[in-house]
C-alpha cells in the first residue's frame, strides 16, 4: 500500500517573466512558469498581452497628445517644417512598435531593453517603457540595473541632441535637472519591479518547501505502513513456529500409534478400538492446528524466539501470580470462574493469552513502572473476558520501544478468534479488554 507523493510546486509568477535560473537568481522562465496552471486554456496568455499592449498604448496616447498639444501651442515650433514631420512619425511608429510588442515580448531580456532604447525616443511608447525597466528590475540584476539607466540616460541626452539639431530648436536648457530626473524615474520602475520579483522569489520558495515538506510527510506514512504491515508479518511467523511443536507432538503421536497397529497382530480388539481412536483424536487435533497455522503463517525471516518451550496452562498460572520477568506481580480478580477454569481454553488460545498478557505487563512496567496492574479474569457461557488496567505514569526518562507491541498482540488475538481493545478510559486509566471464546 503506498500513498502517491506530492509533486514540487510551479514557480510564481509575478510579472509574466522568462529566462532561465543563473547563480540561484529567479530570472524571467522562472517567474513566468508558475502563473499558467497546467488547466489554464492556452489562450490566456495571449489575452494577457493583448490586455498589457492596449493598456501601454492608451497611456502612450495620452502623454503623446499632451506632448503634441504643447508642440503645436509653442510659438518657436514650425508644426509645417519636415523635420517636425519626420520626428512625429518617428514618435508615432516607433511608439505603436513598443506598444505592440510589449505584450508579445514579456519574456525576452533583448526584446525589453530594445522597448526601453525606443521609449527614449517616443512619448507614445512610455507606457511600454515603464514595463519593460519594471520587467528587467525583477531580475534583481545589479549589472542589467546599471545597463538600463545607461541607456535611458545616455539615449535621452543623445536624442534630445539629436532632435534639436535637426529641428533646430533650442536643446533642453537645464540638461542636469533633465538627467536626474530621468534617471531617478528609472531607478524608481527598476526598485518597483526588483521588489516584484523579490516577492515571487519569497513565495517560491515557500511553495517548494511546503512541496517537500508533504513529500516527507507521505513518506513517513508510508514508512508507517511498511512497518505496520511488517510487525503483523512478524507476529503471525511467531504464531506459526508456535504452533509448530504441537502439530509435531500430535502427528507423533498419530505416527507411534498408528505403528504398533501396524506390527503388533496379538492385540485385543478392545486395545486396536482405543488404538485407533486416539489416532483419530489425534488426527483431528493436528487438522485443526494445521489450519491455524495456515491462517497465521507469513515467510519466516529468521527472528523469533528461538527454542524457548511453548507457554502452557502451568505458564500461564505462573504469570498471573508472579508476574512477568523483573516485574511486579499484578493484582488478580477471578468473576465467575477460577483459575481451573483456565483449562477449557484449547492449547493455542492459552499460548495468546500468555503472550498477549507479558506484552501487556511488560508495556506497563516500561510506561507506568510505579503503577499496579489489575487483571479481571470473568468468564461467561461462550467466552473468557480478561481485563487489564493500570493508571498512567510517565517515567522520569522516555520508554524505549518499537511501538508494536499492542499492535501483535491484537494480531494474536484475532487470530485464535477473539477480540482485543486497547485505549484510555474516562479515569485516566490504560484499559485492555481481550475476549476470548471457550
Amino acid at each position: 500500500m503506498t500513498a502517491p507523493l506530492p509533486k514540487a510546486p510551479h514557480l510564481v509568477d509575478e510579472l509574466a517573466l522568462d529566462g532561465a535560473q543563473h547563480g540561484g537568481r529567479l530570472t524571467e522562465r522562472d517567474l513566468r512558469s508558475a502563473g499558467l496552471p497546467a488547466d489554464n486554456p492556452r489562450w490566456r496568455p495571449w489575452m494577457r498581452a493583448v490586455a498589457i499592449s492596449l493598456g501601454a498604448l492608451l497611456a502612450g496616447a495620452l502623454l503623446f497628445i499632451l506632448t503634441l498639444a504643447v508642440q503645436v501651442e509653442d510659438p518657436a515650433t514650425d508644426t509645417e517644417s519636415g523635420g517636425f514631420i519626420a520626428f512625429l512619425i518617428v514618435n508615432l511608429v516607433g511608439g505603436l512598435v513598443a506598444c505592440i510588442a510589449v505584450g508579445p515580448v514579456r519574456g525576452s531580456r533583448a526584446g525589453n531593453l530594445w522597448i526601453v532604447v525606443i521609449g527614449m525616443t517616443s512619448s507614445l511608447a512610455v507606457g511600454a517603457w515603464l514595463i519593460a525597466v519594471m520587467r528587467l528590475g525583477a531580475r534583481r540584476s545589479l549589472p542589467l540595473d546599471a545597463l538600463v539607466v545607461a541607456l535611458v540616460v545616455g539615449g535621452g541626452v543623445l536624442w534630445d541632441w539629436f532632435q534639436s539639431s535637426v529641428t533646430g530648436r533650442a536643446p533642453i536648457e537645464a540638461p542636469l535637472f533633465y538627467i536626474i530626473l530621468i534617471a531617478l524615474s528609472t531607478i524608481i520602475a527598476l526598485l518597483f519591479g526588483r521588489s516584484r520579483g523579490t516577492r515571487a522569489a519569497l513565495i517560491t520558495s515557500l511553495r517548494a518547501q511546503t512541496a517537500s515538506a508533504e513529500r516527507e510527510r507521505a513518506a513517513l506514512a508510508q514508512s508507517r505502513v511498511s512497518d505496520l504491515e511488517r510487525a503483523r508479518a512478524e507476529e503471525r511467523a511467531a504464531i506459526a513456529r508456535d504452533m509448530h511443536d504441537s502439530i509435531s507432538h500430535d502427528l507423533a503421536v498419530v505416527a507411534t500409534q498408528a505403528g504398533a497397529l501396524a506390527y503388533r497382530s496379538d492385540l485385543s480388539p478392545e486395545i486396536v478400538r482405543e488404538t485407533a481412536a486416539t489416532v483419530r483424536e489425534s488426527a483431528a487435533r493436528a487438522n485443526t492446528r494445521l489450519r491455524e497455522v495456515l491462517t497465521g503463517m507469513r515467510e519466516s525471516d529468521g527472528a523469533g524466539r528461538g527454542d524457548a518451550p511453548l507457554p502452557d496452562l502451568r505458564a500461564l498460572e505462573s504469570l498471573l501470580s508472579e508476574g512477568a520477568p523483573h516485574q511486579n506481580p499484578p493484582s488478580v480478580t477471578w468473576l465467575d470462574i477460577g483459575p481451573g477454569d483456565l483449562s477449557r481454553l484449547s492449547a493455542e488460545r492459552i499460548r495468546a493469552l500468555h503472550r498477549t498478557l507479558s506484552e501487556l505487563l511488560v508495556n506497563a512496567g516500561k510506561h507506568a513502572p510505579e503503577a499496579e496492574v489489575h487483571v479481571v479474569l470473568e468468564g461467561g457461557g461462550t467466552h473468557l473476558s480478561v481485563t487489564v488496567s493500570n493508571s498512567f505514569q510517565p517515567p522520569a526518562a522516555p520508554a524505549l520501544g518499537t511501538g508494536y507491541g499492542l499492535l501483535g498482540a491484537r494480531e494474536r488475538i484475532h487470530l485464535v478468534g477473539g477480540t482485543f481493545e486497547a485505549g484510555a478510559a474516562e479515569s485516566g486509566d490504560f484499559v485492555v479488554e481481550v475476549t476470548l471464546p471457550w
